[in-house]
This record gives structure tokens, C-alpha cells and sequence, in this order.
């Protein structure tokens, strides 16, 4: 399923946001840390959605009514129709269905708040929310921290309403302690000021909001909102504040089928705000369209912020397609692959930090033996963990066998030979020039790396002061290398440990709080203790008796908490992603040697932990969404001049000067002009400082504004209702700075990228791929060139088609597609569709688009291009970045302006850069961006040149359409001819 709001929200490019709806100091979280880049496109990502909610075409205003709050939601749900879900979000709505209990539960519910249309609430009144799918360890947490500055800033600026916000999260796992310490540390280097409430000190009516650079943010544990009040509860209906909540919901996933109820209180909450789900792992498809950031486990992987995730498929599939459970002996040859494991990864990153020097190289591996509970019945064979902690007593005590040993170490560099990583890759680099560490490798050296001794001995144990914990090393040995964490230990010491030596010293402090610095090599335990808990170490995981209903999800966290990695120290990526340092380079001679350490190798011991891991990964990878990238696009080669390539040029801006002169002007009606005045006169500068936070100098350059009325436009039809937020307005506008021209730049790597981002239903890849290949390479089959020679001989195809046809593949057709060679454009093939073509996106399939290319196709074929050399390229105004700034006099903010395509021409000396855009129907709109282009680009009605080396650069602007229905001033911007757009003179 398709994350359709993450492509719904694509269609807006962010630079062409109003500046006010852009995220303030959008890379920056504090003092210590700067955003990734995935954790910006998601903050990006969601402000484009909210300006499609809240702002552009149905633009929110204070004391709006009932029926406007709904006609938005009504509209934002069409943005979905119009993705080809109409009828798939039926499914979503919720019934009255007396078949199904919970769902008429359900609708009782949302029927109470929501309008229902006969016996169901349709799904636009659920639809203002949107779903962050973001990996475990990718930091979602920084990015719901700055999504709140956000929020406050748009609230500030009058574009959302002033809600308040509610954090919750689960219990489990200390989520909102986690949440509380990233805000305490963004408040130590922000000049807002984050404060956390319970959401008991808040009472109907009685909420606190915000003062000055503070804003209060309440929360609560999510698992804790139900219908009734009692001490571990609350009632919702008591803190649903009219459905007036932005709520951001951490770990979404918990509770999404097994308490629907729930869900539904959030929503009712959240019905007139936002709902922000934060998961990282999502199966629900309703989360899914909803999706506004998907960077699941996948993807961090794929971008190298983790580990590689090896997973032996010939042996996983082989249990998972038989019908009998694993023997125990397959079981503990499993368990003592994983061991061989561990230990060659300690080997590695012992030798490599000797090798290297670098003492705080990587991390010390760690494995994790994870199981659905802890079973103490050792009468049954199916107890794992207790077959996995004998597998460990026997090598401590150098009873395992040695056959044994040696078959699983000669199966484990089999499988690695020939390694595939789970999200692409070859992984035959796990073993590479180390097969002989592997192969020599003795019991005595898998005792040195995992136990802490060489030499053989009977296991004891420590147990802490509160039986949550118990700790095994070997008696010869001086510290622990295992350990153990569950509820309670008290039945593993009775029954399991019989016979085992206690130490007398108790363990006041716990182990698992020291293991980042610890030598523990093992860590046992059941599903509970994982969440929340961050590390690099894990290079190995054991997944035992893992099965029921929440196993996908729990492997796909449990893996999540795996894959962290850190070369060195604050450097959170794969080392052939580091950026150059000294330390990369030192580590250089060795990096045949760090994949290992670079790889989380994963094990499953029966089979429902083999079914729980392949059905966790593939919600993951190759089954999480309906679009692929589209690959099997080049760029064109550049043409000549003399024995030089004919340089690629765009414009260049800066911000002016004189901020306040550059300013284009503020349209308002007269009307509103002296509504404004009549409130200026009778606010005091004491109010704008104290209610509205406004500084001297935002106050003093209002008032000079309102007085000296030359940057205002009066325009009749620009009416405020709101004066407070006309003012808000009008603060923003004053705060922006006009871009000028600054000569030209060589076109850059980030410029132009659509075409790297064309994705396709999954469907359709492999037959596009096909062809996308043949015109690449101009290949015709055998059995296409028979069937164009009996299309010649029954007279459908002339001769020169057939000529035309047979020699070379320029050109192919899929579907409604045209697939095709189109001289001298910046990349190669070209896909053309229509605008009905829903399967694929980032393509030309605009028809005035469609129009003009064929227009100029025909054109270059019959005539002679009057220059040396020329290109060009198609601009995808969503992913590309050749733009023309200019002022929107119409929405009273400046944008880009992004024309559909930009020439490149050169004859001598004398350079040209041609933009046209044929979208032209909208010749207003048209007028404001040629006003744009005319101030950067012309003086006195004539072009203005920059300097590139020798050749003097000309910028020019055609609107391809019809010229006759322009105003006169502007009929020179159109045409409807081609050879206009070549004209030398």
C-alpha cells in the first residue's frame, strides 16, 4: 500500500511554501545536535500537508464556522480521491454493524461527536491526521519535538488555531521519559521554552497555553485514556476540550487493532485539531495512506544509518515450509551458529582496533537472545532459552561436541560465501579475506571472545538486589558475560538453576543500566526490556518462541533496536558513508575488514519465530508499498563547442540589501485598510509587546505601515474579518527580504533530479524497465522486426516506416505511455502520459506540456536551430530547483516559480537561458510571475546581461499559449510558436 499523503504532499514544492509556513531553523535542534536529512524531508513533508489543511485553498481564520471546519476536511479528503483511493477509503468508514461488535462500539462512539450519514461517520471526519513511519533509532523523537516548535511558530503567525498540544505514549519501555529528556535538552539551546504538564493538572476550561517564548505541552501515557475515572485512568470526555487538540501520538502502532476504542478517543480528542502518529512500525493500511514520512527500517538501512541485516533465506525458508518443528539438534546448532557468530565479530573488532590504533573504534558486540516469555517447564522440549543457556554450559564446561562445532562453523561460511544483505547488497564481504579466522577458530578462542576465559569451568551466578536481573561469568572468569532480564527470577533460580553456584554477593546496581561500558556479551531476556533502550552493540539477535499476533511488529522493533551503528564516536553511518577525517583514514587499509561489524546477523531456533522474522522483514521490504523507483535513465551527453562542453547555466540569487525597499506590496481593500488604522490607533504598544510578544522594532514598523500607505495595494476584493490575524500577516511580511539577481552558476547535481525519482506500481516495473532499455540502447528484436515486415507487406506501414522503425528503438509505447528519444533533452528516455495516468509519477503528462514538446519536436525536425549548440530539460516543479523568485501579489507572499522547461543555448559568445512554461491559462497569475521575471532579468524593457567568462547571458521568459488573450504589456511573453523560443535577435 502506497504512503499516498507522502505523494499527495510532493505536489507542492517546499521552497514555495509561504514563508510562514516553513519550519523555523529547520536543521537546527540544539547545541549538540543538527537534523538529518531524512528528519528535514520529514518536517518538510508535514508542513506542505498542513498548508494543504490549513492554509492555500481553504485558508483558516479565526471564528470560522462548523461548516467551513468541515468543507476543509471535505477537501482534504478529496486530495485522496483524487490519488485513485475513493473507493478503497469506503473500507474505512465506520458502521453500525451489529455483526461486528466492535465496530458498532466504535460508531456509538464517533457518533456521539461526529455527524453520522445513516448508520455510518464517513472517513473525511477522521482524515486530519498523518503518519510519521520512521525507523527505531532514526530519531523521530527530535523530529515530534521540532514539529511542536512548529506548531507554536504557526500559531503565532494566526495560520492554525490556538489548540493546545498533548503529547501521548505508551507506558512501556520509559517512552516519556524519553521524550522528557530530548526536551530538556532542545529548552537548554532554544529560544523556546518547552514545558511538560500531566494532563491531570488540566481540567475542563482550565487549560494553561502559553506566555511569551514558552509553551505549555500536556501529556499523558496513552494506554491510560478510557471512558472512566479512576486512579490509573482518566476519562476522555473529561479532557476532550471540544475535540480541540493537536495530539501527537507516540509508538501509533500499540493498540491500532487490539483497542479500536482507543483509537477513537484519540481521534474524538483530536477532531476539530491534528492527530500525529510516530511509529516505526506500521501494518495498518488506514496508517499507511496516511503516511506523510516514510522512513521505515528499510530505508535507514538503505542510507546507510545502520547496520546491514543478514538473513540466511535458503535455511529460513527451508523451516518455514515444514510442517515439523526443529529438532533439537537443528535447534542447538542454530544457537551455536549464533555463538561462531558473536565471537568471529569480537575477533574483528579486537584485531581492527590494534590495526588501527583506535581505541574507540566501533563497539563491542553484543547478542540478544529474545523470547515471547520466559518458559521455566524443562520437562518440555519446545523451552528454547533453556536449550540455548545448555548449549552454553556445555561450551563453558567443554562438554559440546566438537563434530558439531565443526559442521556448524563450515555451514556459517557456506551461507556467507554467498551472502545477500535483506535490503540489497552483496554480503559476501562478512567473511571476505577472514575465511581463515572462521575456519581455524577453536573453542578455546570462542571462550576467550564470548565467556571472558579461555580455559573451561563451571558457570555461577549473581542476582540483583530486586530479582529482575541475574548475571553469569565462569568461576575461573572476573567479570560476567551474560545476563539475564525478566520480570522476575526468582522460578529461574529455583528450578532452572539447581545445582548452580550463587555467589554470596549481591548485585545493588543494576547490570543493564552499565552495558554500553560493560563487557557482557550476551544479554537474555523476554519482549519487555528492549523498548526504549539504545545501543550500538547488538551484532547478533536469536529470536525464541516468538509468535501470537504481535510478533511481526515486535521483530521489525527488536531488529530497529539492532541496527544502530557508530563507527566513531557522534559519526552515525556505515564507514564508506563517514565524511573524510583523519580517523576515516587510518581505518582506510582495513575497511575489507568492517563488515562484519557493520552487519546484524539474526537467528530463529523454531517455527514460529522463523514465520514472526519473515513476516516482520517482508512488512518491511518488498511489501510495504505499490511504487518503486523507475531506474534505466542517463543523462545526455553535453554538446560541444570546439573540443569543450557547452556549459549548463542557471541564475543565481541573494537576499537585497534594503529589505524594507525590495518588499513587493501588501494588498488589502480600503475597507480594510481603515479597520486596521481605527485598531492601531486604539492599541497600545504595551498590549503588542504583552499579549501578541511583538518586539520595538515590529511594532514601530506597523505603525509607519499603516501611516505611510505606500506599500500597501488597495484591491477591493481583499477583505480581513480578523484583524489580529491581518496583523500577524503583516509582521511576516515585514520580516521578508526580496531576492535579486547575482549572475549565473554552473548548473548544480541537485538541480535537476526528477527524472532519479520517477516511480512506477510496482506492477508495471519490470515491463517499463524492459523498454526503458531498448530505447536506451536503440535495440529492435528479431520478433519485432518480423512483425513490422508483415505490417509492410499487408500495406499497413510504408517503407520508410518501416525503414524508420527497424533500424533503431527510439521510441516505445506501454499502456497510454509514449517512451521515447527526444533530441537534445538534458536526460534520456522521456516518458510522456496524459493527465489521467495515475500509475506512475514525476513524468510529463500535462497536456499542455505533452502539446508543447511535440509542437517543438516538429519544429526542430523541419528547421535549422539558428546556435551552436543547445539543450534542454523538463522541471518538475515538486523535486527540481531552477526557479524564478518573484513576489504573489495576490497571496501577499513571495514564491518560486518553476517553469516546465529551461533551454540552454550558446553561438559564440552570446549565451542564452530560455525558460518556458505552456501552463499558461491562468494569465493573472501568469502576469505576477512575469512581473517577477521582468524586475531580476530586465531593465528599461530590455534583457539584462551577466558575465560567464567571455560570453555575455542573456535570461528570457516565454507563456506558451495563445498571445491574443493576454493584457498588451504582457502579449511579448506568448507565443505559440516554437522558433520564437530560438530567435537569436
Amino acid at each position: 500500500m502506497q504512503t499516498h499523503l507522502e505523494l499527495i504532499s510532493e505536489s507542492l514544492n517546499y521552497g514555495d511554501l509561504p514563508e510562514t509556513w516553513r519550519v523555523p531553523d529547520i536543521h537546527r535542534f540544539s547545541s549538540e545536535k543538527t537534523l538529518y536529512g531524512y528528519q528535514t524531508d520529514a518536517l518538510e513533508k508535514a508542513a506542505r500537508a498542513f498548508y494543504l489543511y490549513y492554509g492555500k485553498d481553504h485558508d483558516w481564520f479565526s471564528g470560522e464556522t462548523q461548516e467551513t471546519s468541515n468543507e476543509r476536511k471535505r477537501f482534504f479528503m478529496d486530495l485522496y480521491r483524487d490519488s485513485s483511493l475513493s473507493a478503497y477509503l469506503k473500507k474505512y468508514e465506520t458502521r453500525a454493524d451489529e455483526k461486528n461488535k466492535r465496530e458498532s462500539q466504535v460508531f456509538r462512539l464517533l457518533s456521539e461527536f461526529m455527524r453520522p450519514l445513516g448508520d455510518l461517520i464517513p472517513y473525511a471526519n477522521l482524515i486530519n491526521r498523518m503518519c510519521f513511519w520512521m525507523a527505531t533509532g532514526s530519531g523521530k523523537t527530535l523530529v515530534m519535538v521540532k514539529l511542536i516548535e512548529y506548531l507554536r511558530h504557526l500559531q503565532q503567525h494566526g495560520e492554525i488555531p490556538p489548540h493546545n498540544i498533548l503529547i501521548l505514549a505508551p507506558s512501556s519501555g520509559g517512552l516519556i521519559g524519553q521524550i522528557r529528556r530530548t526536551i530538556d535538552e532542545f529548552n537548554r539551546s532554544s529560544g523556546l521554552q518547552i514545558d511538560l504538564v500531566p494532563l491531570r493538572q488540566a481540567g475542563r476550561g482550565s487549560y494553561q497555553h502559553r506566555v511569551g517564548d514558552s509553551i505549555v505541552v500536556y501529556y499523558h501515557r496513552s494506554d491510560n485514556i478510557s471512558d472512566v475515572q479512576k486512579e490509573a485512568l482518566i476519562d476522555y470526555r473529561t479532557y476532550e476540550n471540544g475535540g480541540k487538540w493537536f495530539i501527537l501520538l507516540d509508538e501509533a502502532h500499540k493498540g491500532s487493532k487490539e483497542d479500536s476504542k482507543r483509537q477513537a478517543y484519540y481521534a474524538i480528542m483530536a477532531r476539530e485539531g491534528f492527530l500525529f502518529n510516530f511509529s516505526a512500525t506500521f501494518t495498518d493500511k488506514e496508517d499507511i495512506i496516511t503516511t506523510v514520512k516514510k522512513y521505515n527500517l528499510e530505508e535507514f538501512v538503505k542510507n546507510g544509518h545502520g547496520k546491514n541485516i543478514y538473513l540466511n533465506e535458503t535455511e529460513y525458508n527451508a523451516f518455514k515450509n515444514r510442517k515439523e518443528e526443529i529438532s533439537h539438534a537443528e535447534r542447538r546448532k542454530i544457537v551455536l551458529k549464533s555463538l561462531i557468530t558473536l565471537a568471529y565479530v569480537s575477533m574483528r573488532v579486537k584485531a581492527l582496533r590494534i590495526g588501527t590504533g583506535l581505541e574507540n573504534l566501533y563497539h563491542l558486540p553484543l547478542m540478544l537472545t529474545l523470547v515471547n516469555s520466559v518458559n521455566t517447564d524443562i520437562e518440555n522440549d519446545q523451552n528454547d532459552l533453556w536449550a540455548f543457556f545448555q548449549t552454553l554450559r556445555e561450551i563453558a564446561t567443554g562438554e559440546i561436541d566438537q563434530s558439531l562445532f565443526k559442521e556448524a562453523k563450515t555451514e556459517l561460511m557456506d551461507n556467507w560465501r554467498n551472502a545477500r544483505l535483506l535490503f540489497g547488497g552483496n554480503g559476501a564481504g562478512i567473511i571476505g579475506t577472514d575465511e581463515d579466522v572462521i575456519g581455524k577458530m577453536k573453542i578455546t578462542d570462542l571462550r576467550e571472545a564470548v565467556f571472558l576465559s579461555r580455559a573451561k569451568g563451571a558457570l555461577q551466578f549473581i542476582r540483583s538486589e530486586d530479582n529482575k536481573e541475574l548475571a553469569f561469568q565462569l568461576k575461573n572468569a572476573d567479570s560476567p558475560f551474560a545476563l539475564i532480564r525478566i520480570g522476575d527470577t526468582s522460578k529461574w533460580r529455583n528450578i532452572l538453576l539447581d545445582g548452580f553456584e550463587e555467589t554470596t554477593a549481591l548485585q545493588g546496581k543494576s547490570f543493564f543500566e552499565g552495558l554500553e561500558k560493560s563487557r557482557i556479551t550476551i544479554l537474555m531476556g523476554s519482549r519487555s526490556f528492549f523498548e526504549s533502550w539504545d545501543s550500538n552493540r547488538p551484532n547478533v539477535i536469536n529470536f525464541i518462541n516468538i509468535g501470537g499476533k504481535d510478533a511481526k511488529k515486535f521483530v521489525v522493533q527488536s531488529v530497529g533496536r539492532g541496527v544502530r551503528i557508530e563507527p566513531l564516536p557522534n559519526q552515525r553511518r556505515r564507514f564508506a558513508r563517514l565524511p573524510e577525517s583523519n580517523e576515516k583514514k587510518a581505518i582506510q587499509p582495513y575497511h575489507d575488514q568492517v563488515q562484519p561489524l557493520e552487519t546484524l546477523f539474526l537467528f530463529a531456533t523454531n517455527r514460529s519465530a522463523v514465520k514472526a522474522v519473515l513476516e516482520g522483514l517482508a512488512a518491511e521490504y518488498g511489501e510495504s508499498g505499490d511504487f518503486e523507483i523507475l531506474e534505466g535513465f542517463e543523462r545526455a551527453p553535453i554538446p560541444k563547442i570546439g573540443n569543450k562542453n557547452m556549459p549548463l547555466l542557471v541564475p543565481e540569487y541573494k537576499e537585497a540589501k534594503d529589505g524594507a525597499a525590495a518588499q513587493g506590496k501588501f494588498a488589502m481593500s480600503e475597507k480594510t485598510l481603515n479597520r486596521l488604522k481605527s485598531y492601531m490607533e486604539t492599541t497600545s504598544d504595551a498590549v503588542f509587546a504583552v499579549r501578541d510578544g511583538l518586539k520595538t522594532s515590529q511594532i514601530a514598523a506597523l505603525r509607519s505601515m499603516v501611516k505611510n500607505t505606500e506599500k500597501i495595494q488597495l484591491t477591493p476584493e481583499k477583505n480581513y474579518a480578523m484583524i489580529p490575524f491581518l496583523q500577524h500577516r503583516l509582521i511576516s511580511h515585514l520580516s521578508k527580504t526580496a531576492k535579486v539577481s547575482d549572475g549565473v552558476r554552473a548548473l548544480g547535481k541537485k538541480d535537476i533530479v526528477h527524472f532519479r525519482h520517477i516511480r512506477v506500481h510496482s506492477e508495471y516495473v519490470n515491463d517499463l524497465k524492459e523498454r526503458l532499455n531498448r530505447v536506451r540502447q536503440g535495440e529492435v528484436s528479431d520478433g519485432e522486426i518480423s512483425k513490422l515486415g508483415q505490417q509492410l507487406g499487408l500495406g499497413e506501414i510504408t517503407r520508410e516506416e518501416f525503414t524508420k522503425k527497424s533500424s533503431g528503438k527510439n521510441e516505445e509505447t506501454f499502456r497510454e505511455l509514449t517512451i521515447k528519444r527526444v533530441a537534445q533533452h538534458y536526460y534520456f528516455p522521456v516518458l510522456l502520459g496524459n493527465e489521467t495516468t495515475d500509475y506512475i509519477q514525476h513524468i510529463i503528462k500535462v497536456n499542455s506540456e505533452v502539446s508543447f514538446l511535440n509542437a517543438l519536436e516538429k519544429w526542430v525536425e523541419r528547421n535549422k536551430v539558428p546556435w551552436d549548440a543547445w539543450m534542454f530539460s523538463k522541471i518538475d516543479e515538486s523535486l527540481d530547483d531552477v526557479h524564478i523568485p518573484y513576489y504573489d501579489r495576490g497571496n501577499n507572499d513571495y514564491r518560486r516559480f518553476l517553469p516546465d522547461f529551461v533551454f540552454w543555448m550558446c553561438k559564440g559568445n552570446e549565451y542564452r537561458i530560455v525558460f518556458v512554461d505552456p501552463k499558461g491559462t491562468e494569465y493573472t497569475a501568469a502576469e505576477r510571475r512575469i512581473d517577477g521575471y521582468k524586475e531580476l532579468f530586465e531593465e528599461d524593457e530590455k534583457p539584462r546581461f551577466f558575465r560567464h567568462g567571455k560570453a555575455g547571458v542573456q535570461v528570457k521568459l516565454f507563456m506558451f499559449n495563445d498571445p491574443q488573450k493576454a493584457s498588451g504589456q504582457y502579449r511579448r511573453y506568448w507565443t505559440e510558436q516554437p522558433g520564437d523560443i530560438f530567435r537569436v535577435a
